[in-house]
Order: structure tokens, then C-alpha cells, then sequence
């Protein structure tokens, strides 16, 4: 019994302490086709000046919500 009572307690801890991180680009550039949406951004850092291209997958309904320039921003679940 002393085992199920320290394993919820675990698991309740463990849902509390995972935190939500908020991350926004400005779209760069979209493109899609054959049932696949991306969107491209400018992931270069301050001081580097090597640019790194960044690109990720998208729903279709979000890739027609947003235009290049816009904000788009996603909640990643962090573990």
C-alpha cells in the first residue's frame, strides 16, 4: 500500500513540474505541397553571423491563417 501511495505521489509531482515554454518566429517564407505545409524562419543568433535556416511542419489550416512577416507562435509541452 506504502508503494501505491509513493507512486502517486511521484506521478502528481512529475505533472506539476513539467512547464510549458512558449516559442514565436517571424515566418520567413512558406511553402507546401503534395498535402505537406512548412514554414521557414531566421534561427541565426546574436553575434553569429552565419545564418541557420529554420523550418517546420504545419497544419494546413494554420499555414492559410498566417502570411510571411507574421508572428507564429507554439506552446512546447517540456519535459
Amino acid at each position: 500500500m506504502k508503494f501505491y501511495y509513493l507512486l502517486f505521489i511521484f506521478l502528481c509531482f512529475s505533472v506539476l513540474c513539467c512547464e510549458k515554454e512558449t516559442e514565436c518566429i517571424i515566418i520567413q517564407d512558406k511553402y507546401g505541397g503534395n498535402g505537406a505545409f512548412y514554414f521557414q524562419w531566421d534561427r541565426t543568433t546574436p553575434g553569429n553571423t552565419d545564418m541557420q535556416i529554420g523550418t517546420g511542419s504545419v497544419s494546413e489550416k494554420i499555414f492559410n491563417q498566417y502570411n510571411v512577416g507574421d508572428i507564429y507562435c507554439i506552446e512546447e509541452l517540456m519535459l
